[in-house]
């Protein structure tokens, strides 16, 4: 009987060179495939994911769904998941859903969060962006004010990205501070590639004095020449995938 399972992952995106499958790279979307086809090896296995996050991208709520006809329920792929894949990789949940569900289209929206760091540990290490140099707490609340609404991303996205709709729409944008970290949390419909970095190291060059707001915000509305900046990748975690 075929089956659509829908599993939520996390991942260490350190030790990976991103979501999708590449022929001679080590990613996230090939180690379980290698595992599911193992196991189901009479089987074409095709595991989609909701979001292809690049190399270093951590991932606390990744989204996929993959069909196999099999008797196994979820909490047997679940677990089977779990007891084969390393631990660099983890099944929260597992549930059937309908044959029709797509992790990527079905989605609503999508949640990031990017975290910086002013002092270095070895617990934050490539898990959190260091910056050692003073931010405008002010300025940033400021960007991410800015960010919110349907607009054109076309300055914060990788240049050759072949995708010709650049328009996404940003339903929240704010920071949360305390004593340890700067948290950037972002949700919206859709992402461009790159596009949360990009955001994130444009803000960074305004609230260092690098830029002002109104630059900022003639990049947003693609009315300026100056280069959006992007940000490493060890701060960023996609958190969530929100369905119906």
């Amino acid at each position: 009987m075929m089956k659509n399972f829908k599993l939520t992952i996390q991942y260490n995106g350190v030790f990976f060179h991103g979501w999708q499958m590449q022929s001679d790279q080590v990613t996230v979307q090939g180690e379980m495939e290698s595992v599911l086809k193992s196991i189901f090896s009479d089987q074409k296995i095709n595991l989609v994911g909701a979001g292809r996050t690049d190399s270093g991208v951590h991932a606390l709520g990744q989204v996929a769904n993959v069909k196999i006809n099999t008797h196994y329920g979820s909490n047997d792929i679940k677990n089977i998941l779990n007891a084969n894949l390393s631990k660099k990789i983890w099944i929260v949940d597992c549930v059937e859903v309908d044959l029709d569900f797509h992790s990527r289209f079905s989605a609503l929206s999508r949640i990031y969060e990017y975290h910086i760091t002013s002092s270095f540990s070895p617990f934050n290490n490539e898990r959190a962006t260091l910056i050692r140099y003073d931010l405008d707490c002010e300025k940033l609340i400021e960007c991410s004010d800015l960010i919110i609404g349907k607009k054109n991303f076309s300055t914060f996205c990788k240049l050759n990205s072949e995708v010709k709709n650049k328009i996404c729409n940003v339903e929240n944008s704010f920071w949360v501070f305390n004593q340890k970290k700067m948290i950037y949390t972002i949700q919206a419909n859709r992402f461009l590639h790159h596009m949360v970095r990009f955001l994130m190291g444009s803000m960074i060059e305004v609230a260092r004095g690098k830029n002002s707001i109104n630059q900022f915000n003639d990049m947003l509305n693609n009315n300026s020449d100056i280069t959006a900046v992007r940000a490493p990748s060890d701060g960023l975690y996609l958190m969530k995938v929100l369905y119906e």
